[in-house]
Order: C-alpha cells, then structure tokens, then sequence
C-alpha cells in the first residue's frame, strides 16, 4: 500500500499546484468559482429553508410527507450521481493516457483501480456534494439543528449514500467494457437505456407525490402523524428511503430508530465497496485489455460515409469542405462521443414523445404559470446541458496537434465561427422543436408560442456561445478526452454561470406571463405589451453577452496560437 499512499500524494501535489497557478486565467477561474459556486450554495440554502418553512409552517402538510418529498429528490440525486460517474468511469479508466503509463510500471492493477476510483469519485461528484450540503444546511436550519448534526450526517449519511452509488457505476462500467465485445456495445447501451428509464418511470409510479398527498390529505388536520404503512415494500429497500426515514426519526427524537437505518446504509457502503473491489479484482485488467480490443474492431468495422470522403470532390468551397470534413472524422474517432450522442438523441426522442403529452391547462393562473414555467425552465435545461457536453470540449478535444490546422492559409477567426454554426444550427432546431412539441395545448394562443420562440433561441444563442467561448478561454490542448473536458472545474463554471441566466430568465418572465395567464384563465387586466417588453428585454440581453462570450473566445483562440 506505501505505492498507493506515494502515487496519491503526489496526484494531490500535483492539483494543488494547478489548482493554486498564479496566471491570469487560473486566478479568474478560481475567483470566478468561489462565487458562483459560493452564490449557489447559497441559493439552494435558502430554497431548502424557504421550501421546509413553507411546508412545514404555512401548509401544515406535516414532516412525514415532508420527509417523503425529501426521498424523492435523493433518489433523483443517487441515479444522477451514478450517471455521472458511469460517464466519467469510461473515461477515467479505459481511455486515460495516466493509466497507461501506470499499466507499464510494477503498481497492483487492484491498487491503480482503487486510486483511479477515488479520483473519479471526487472528479465527477463534487458538484454533487456541494448542492447536497447547502440542501442539508439550509434543511437543518429549519430545526435549529447543532453541529453535530451535521457532521453525523455528513459523514455517515451523505457520504455513503454517494459512495453506493459511485460504486455501482464503476461495477457497470467494468461489465460493460468486459462483455461489449461479445454481445456488441451498442446493444448493451441500449439496453441500460431502457432498464434506467424503465427504472426511473417504476419507481416514480409507484411513489407517484401526488396520489401520497392525496391520501395523506384524507386525514387533515391530523397531518404530523406517522404514515410509514403508505409507504410501497420495494421503495424500503433503496438507500434514498433510509436517509429519509432516519432524519425523519431524528427530528421526531427518536435516536434509537435514525440510528438503525444509518448502520443500515453504513453496512450497505461497506458491502457494495467490497463487491467493487472483487469486481476490479476480477474485470479490470481483461476490461481493459477488452476496451483495446473494441477500439480497434470499431474502427474497422467503421463505414466511412462516401458523402465525407475526402477522395470526393467538394460540394462547397475546397476549405469549409475540408473542415466539415475534419470536424466530422475528429467527432467520430472518439467512441465516447458518438456513444453518448446516440444516448442523448434517444432520450431527446422520448422527451419529445413524452411531453407531446403534457397538458399545460390550469384553472388557477398561478399553478398555470408555474407548470408552464416548469416545462420552459426543462427545455431550457436540456438545451444546455446538450452544449455544455458537446460544445465546451470542442477546441480541447483538438489536441497539441491543433498547430497544424492553424498553418494552413485559413483565417482563425473562420475555424471558430465554422464550429460554432456546427453546434448552434442543430441546437437551435432542437430548441424550437422542443416549444413546438411542449406547447401543443397552447397552440391557440400565438403570443405564448412566439415569446417561448423567441426565449429558446435566446437560450440556445448564449448556451452555444458561452460554452464555445469560454471552452476556448479555459481550454486545455493535454486533455483530449470530451468527457473528462466537459466534467472538469472549469466546465462545472459554465454550468452554474448557465443555471444563473436561466435564473435571470425565470424573474424577467414570470410576472407577465403570470399575468397573461390571469387575463385568459380570469379575464383579468393585462396588456400584452408587457410580455413583448419582458421577452424583448431578455432576447437583447442574451445577445449581448452571448456576442460578449464569442467575442472572448475568439480571443482566446488568437492568443494561445
């Protein structure tokens, strides 16, 4: 183990020095980090204690349901954790030149694949955490909650809770790699698809919050009972449903029952730990060895589209053609990329056909401006999350090879703007596509589809712009990886700067179209000036610091060649 404490400490060394680099653009990231991560935290501090108050104080729903709302969100949180890390994992593993240079020197393959773990666990989870601990703050300080608390909590709840979950990915991880070559890497993809969507529609049909409420509401206004026998069997098996029954039962002061189901989840930490290991133990070398061997067969077996060829004359003009070409053989060569490109158009398929559904009508203008806003503040969400995957890492993913290109009678500026126009057209397609299929039962009121028209552009505009320029401005020509590029600190910025205009997007259009609801719902007062001005005034904002982000990356480009 004296190897696994040497390489781990100078790993740690190493990020540190990065980490506290005096140049300019380490110091604005960082500072730029600790305020935005800082102002989130903050916000989803006082959204838990605002939301527990709510609940707790002004609705009198009672602290089971309250705990029972509390189950539901962890479960969304443990399936995005694994997610996250079965991204990252075939990243971190099989396809990091560090392995590689490790897998040449005498170091245990069950002690590199523990350190490697570690180092996606962190790597993929620390957003993860952060938002978990601002939830749990401004959640205990609702019931004036001590330190101690906290840190039992932390330690012997939230940690565990994430470690299951990051072992179960990289168990995953290791049988997918293991066995793609047998039954074929697309096929067992497809299939996890379908388990987790299948899981996810499971679990919440069977603890559907608004047929619990229901019930629970039968007997008011005797509400801050116990209502455990409500609860379905399967859900008492899954880790999400022991955090919330022992916090339930540690602010009912019932010490002997929290501590119950935190052994429990403690004893399932050390299990599923355990099973990783073996699983390492057993898999990890021949996975890998297994992930050469699929490199290699997809390449070969890969058609090369004749449209593409670059033995083909030129449709357009001889340079764009010989970028669109390089740009579409550079997406390609990555499996990772066109794996979870595929992922992502399939769920996109299924959102598509899913919200195509949705009925926006309400009869109380307040509950039918918040589900609307809901659905909009969604579409916006995935449009984001779809740049910030494939856009951001787009000039890292170049490589220090990237020289060549810029040596070539080809103005830099046209590489950028040729880049972005790759991601903004079908981005921009999507995101009217997802107002047109979201808004059919508003489809009579032209001024509704034409402002989320508009808005959606406007999200697709400055998420395009700003993950393409500051991509640029952080970017990193050493990580070739997309995953890793777009999991890193810098993409993580992007991100929360992201969630903090479609904030600014939610308080610039909330009123007036709260109001034109009232007006079509209540006949109530309201001009639609109001909400032309409101979309307008954010539609020009938009354009501004999206202009202000290209601009940047531009520059940015220019500067480091």
């Amino acid at each position: 183990m004296n190897l696994f404490y040497h390489i781990g400490y100078f790993k740690l060394r190493s990020l540190l020095k990065i980490s506290f680099d005096w140049k300019f653009s380490i110091i604005l990231k960082n500072l730029a980090s600790l305020v935005i991560f800082g102002g989130f935290a903050i916000g989803a501090y006082y959204a838990t204690r605002l939301g527990t108050d709510y609940l707790l104080d002004t609705a009198k729903l009672g602290s089971f349901l309250l705990h029972r709302f509390l189950s539901m969100l962890l479960f969304v949180y443990f399936v995005s954790i694994n997610v996250g890390n079965i991204i990252v994992s075939y990243a971190t593993f099989y396809r990091s030149p560090e392995m590689q240079y490790y897998l040449t020197k005498p170091v245990s393959h069950t002690q590199l694949f523990l350190l490697k773990f570690i180092d996606n666990f962190f790597y993929s989870s620390s957003a993860f955490f952060l938002i978990a601990f601002a939830v749990l703050l401004g959640y205990g300080s609702h019931f004036g909650m001590g330190w101690i608390f906290y840190f039992e909590t932390l330690f012997f709840m939230l940690i565990p809770f994430m470690l299951i979950s990051g072992c179960l990915a990289v168990i995953i991880v290791l049988f997918l790699v293991r066995y793609a070559a047998r039954i074929g890497i697309k096929k067992l993809i497809l299939l996890l698809t379908i388990l987790y969507l299948t899981f996810l529609t499971g679990y919440f049909s069977v603890t559907s919050p608004l047929k619990l409420v229901a019930r629970i509401l039968q007997h008011y206004p005797n509400l801050d009972q116990y209502f455990g026998y409500l609860d379905p069997p399967v859900t008492k098996y899954l880790p999400n449903y022991w955090i919330a029954e022992s916090l339930y039962w540690t602010m009912r002061g019932e010490v002997s029952y929290a501590l119950s189901y935190k052994l429990l989840l403690i004893g399932a930490t050390i299990l599923i730990f355990g099973l990783m290991i073996y699983t390492g133990r057993k898999l990890f070398y021949e996975s890998w060895l297994s992930s050469l061997e699929f490199g290699r067969n997809e390449l070969k077996n890969q058609k090369r589209s004749l449209f593409l060829s670059f033995e083909r004359k030129p449709v357009f003009n001889i340079q764009l053609s010989v970028m669109l070409k390089k740009e579409y053989y550079q997406f390609i060569r990555e499996p990772s990329q066109w794996v979870h490109f595929g992922i992502i158009s399939l769920l996109v398929i299924l959102f598509l056909t899913s919200i195509s559904h949705i009925n926006l009508k309400q009869n109380m203008p307040f509950l039918q401006t918040v589900s609307y806003m809901v659905v909009l503040m969604f579409n916006a969400f995935l449009i984001i999350s779809i740049a910030l995957r494939f856009v951001f890492p787009s000039l890292s993913i170049e490589g220090k090879n990237f020289w060549s290109v810029f040596s070539s009678p080809l103005k830099r500026s046209k590489i950028f703007w040729l880049k972005y126009l790759i991601w903004f057209i079908p981005i921009i397609i999507l995101s009217e596509m997802l107002v047109i299929f979201s808004h059919r039962s508003l489809i009579q009121y032209p001024n509704i589809l034409l402002s989320a028209s508009l808005l959606m552009a406007s999200v697709a505009f400055v998420g395009v712009g700003m993950n393409l320029g500051m991509g640029s401005y952080f970017v990193n020509y050493r990580e070739n990886n997309p995953i890793r590029a777009a999991s890193s600190q810098s993409a993580t910025l992007i991100f929360f700067a992201c969630i903090v205009y479609l904030t600014i997007l939610v308080s610039t259009t909330f009123i007036p179209f709260n109001g034109f609801f009232g007006y079509i719902l209540k006949n109530l007062s309201f001009k639609n000036e109001m909400l032309y001005i409101a979309v307008g005034i954010f539609t020009l904002f938009s354009f501004t610091i999206g202009s202000i982000f290209l601009m940047i990356g531009i520059r940015s480009m220019k500067r480091d060649y």
